[in-house]
Order: structure tokens, then C-alpha cells, then sequence
């Protein structure tokens, strides 16, 4: 099993912005305690919302960093996303390098791999792969 990973910075950034909704968040609750009910609006609201995007971004972190962006299993390619995507390799009949993606091309349907998220070492892995399959 190989994985292609998320590149360090995407899983930073939404670690960083995890901490910061939350911590946003936190501060407007508290703020509301001390200043009260406005006339618009509820901060205690507000801040239990960005509270709410922050817990969200944790679970976004951990997710990715836990299955990263790719894994092939088998001569199948996955996509761990919140619904899974899979294509056979060996069902692939081209390849197309376009704007920073790459899009296998199949009888049914197109898999596209956004290349700009993705670890550069982890890159260049997944593209001796695909070499592997002799693709156009």
C-alpha cells in the first residue's frame, strides 16, 4: 500500500486555522459574558459559531492527516475523501497533465488529481506509477 500524501503546509494551515476558530471563538463567548447582549446581534452566538468552524477544521485536520490524499492498493487508486473514490489503473486509458491536474481518463469517467495539495516526494512517487501503465 502506498500513500500519497497531503503537502505540509495544507495540513498546517488547517491545524493553524483550527486553533485560531476556536480560539476566536472562546474569546467572543467570554466577551459576551462581559459585555452582555448587544443590540443586533449575540456575540455569544457568533463566537460559538467560530467555535463550531474550529472544532470542524480539527476534524478536517485529523482526517487528512490520518488518510492522506491517495492510496493505492493493488493497481486501485483511491481518493479519501468523505465518500471514497476509486479507479482501477489498469482501466485507464490516458492521461492528461492540465493546469495542475491530472485527469485518468477511463471509458466511464474522468479521475482527477489535484497535484498542487500534494507532497512533492509523494508526487513524483505517484507519477512512477502511473509511468508504470505505459498511459498516453
Amino acid at each position: 500500500m502506498k500513500k500519497i500524501r497531503y503537502s505540509k503546509e495544507r495540513l498546517r494551515n488547517n491545524l493553524r486555522m483550527g486553533m485560531f476558530f476556536i480560539s476566536i471563538g472562546i474569546i467572543l463567548v467570554l466577551l459576551s459574558f462581559v459585555i452582555g447582549e448587544w443590540k443586533e446581534i449575540s456575540i455569544q452566538s457568533v463566537g460559538i459559531g467560530q467555535f463550531g468552524a474550529g472544532i470542524f477544521m480539527l476534524i478536517l485536520y485529523y482526517f487528512e492527516n490520518r488518510k492522506q490524499y491517495l492510496t493505492m492498493v493493488n493497481g486501485e487508486l483511491t481518493k479519501n475523501t468523505l465518500f471514497p473514490k476509486k479507479i482501477k489503473l489498469n482501466q485507464v486509458k490516458s492521461i492528461r497533465e492540465f493546469a495542475g491536474d491530472l485527469k485518468l481518463i477511463t471509458d466511464k469517467n474522468e479521475f482527477v488529481i489535484d497535484t498542487q495539495i500534494i507532497e512533492p516526494n509523494s508526487l513524483v512517487e505517484l507519477k512512477n506509477e502511473l509511468n508504470k501503465y505505459k498511459l498516453k
